[in-house]
């Protein structure tokens, strides 16, 4: 078995390297991930924010599974995040657990104090799933988890506007006048999005980390709509929501962020911007399609806002972290 790096550069190597990623990822109910050109763009160059690769372990020329690779560059830069994914006929051959060593590795020599992992394929109340299995005997430990939503569109949307704020909306470009305060947004939702046990920093956002996530979604080809809400008597920037996707891949939508700024909760504010930004989002997209979001179960007012609006759950996501010594 031949261990063969990756970085997005060479479009063949990176086609096989999907395959077998986002093969495994077919397999769920409800498939998510980036289409393979949005995925090839955000491993090929350069961002402020993250850096992107990965390795393939190979034998006979047959990509057996892959290991992609975030190196956050702000925020939680003692972590590496990693994606593990064997193709379904070369299981329960050590494939996994070499890629698991070689990232244990790479970490190490990093300076990376902590390997983070997801499985995706939790039961939506247990969260057990052959992942969680696999992470536990070989040392994870469960730090967080997210329930997987989904919402198949078309849908009915009914509005509710809030006394006191003005609604506006964006696409892939945040207006200059908001962006300062959309930066600070960002930050909060940065502090206060609940991660549990995780090893997470704040990430402190700026009008130029901004601009370059812009930049990187555009590049990557994937579409953006955004809502805020603004309070009209302070114009402070109250709330926001963000939903988008790419024509890779038409017929699955993401939820992105959604914050309000603590000061201005209790309102109403979370169904205020998702309602109109999903209207938005339905009239520009005019196909069917499934829209999916993760929130922690203690993130009770947010979920709460997804049931009313139609969503139900499909998985649950747990976050596994190992420390690299």
């Amino acid at each position: 078995m031949e261990i063969v790096a990756v970085d997005g550069r060479d479009v063949d190597a990176f086609r096989k390297f999907y395959e077998v990623k986002y093969g495994v990822r077919r397999e769920l109910e409800f498939p998510v991930g980036m289409g393979l050109e949005e995925a090839r763009v955000l491993m090929a160059r350069e961002h402020a924010e993250v850096r992107a690769d990965g390795v393939g372990a190979v034998a006979d020329g047959v990509w057996l599974g892959v290991a992609w690779f975030d190196w956050w560059l702000v925020g939680s830069t003692d972590t590496v995040e990693v994606e593990i994914a064997v193709a379904a006929e070369h299981r329960r051959r050590g494939v996994g657990s070499r890629l698991l060593e070689v990232a244990i590795e790479r970490a190490r020599q990093a300076g990376r104090r902590v390997l983070s992992g997801s499985d995706l394929t939790g039961d939506p109340v247990t969260g057990e799933s052959a992942g969680t299995a696999f992470a536990r005997a070989r040392g994870f430990v469960r730090k967080h988890a997210e329930l997987h939503q989904v919402l198949e569109l078309p849908i009915v949307i009914a509005e509710k506007p809030v006394a006191g704020y003005e609604i506006v909306q964006w696409r892939e470009h945040t207006p200059d006048e908001w962006i300062e305060q959309f930066a600070d947004l960002q930050t909060g939702m940065s502090e206060d999005v609940p991660a549990g046990e995780r090893t997470t920093d704040t990430v402190h956002w700026t009008p130029e980390l901004i601009r370059d996530a812009e930049a990187r979604r555009i590049a990557q080809g994937r579409f953006t709509y955004a809502t805020a809400a603004v309070h009209t008597a302070s114009g402070e920037l109250a709330a926001y929501t963000q939903m988008g996707g790419t024509p890779e891949t038409p017929d699955r939508l993401s939820q992105y962020d959604t914050y309000v700024r603590r000061s201005h909760r209790g309102n109403g504010l979370g169904l205020a911007v998702k309602a109109p930004n999903l209207r938005a989002l339905q009239e520009g997209v005019a196909r069917s399609a499934v829209l999916h979001t993760w929130n922690a179960p203690e993130n009770t007012p947010m979920i709460a806002v997804n049931n009313k609006l139609g969503f139900r759950p499909v998985a649950q996501r747990t976050n596994w972290e190992f420390l690299v010594s």
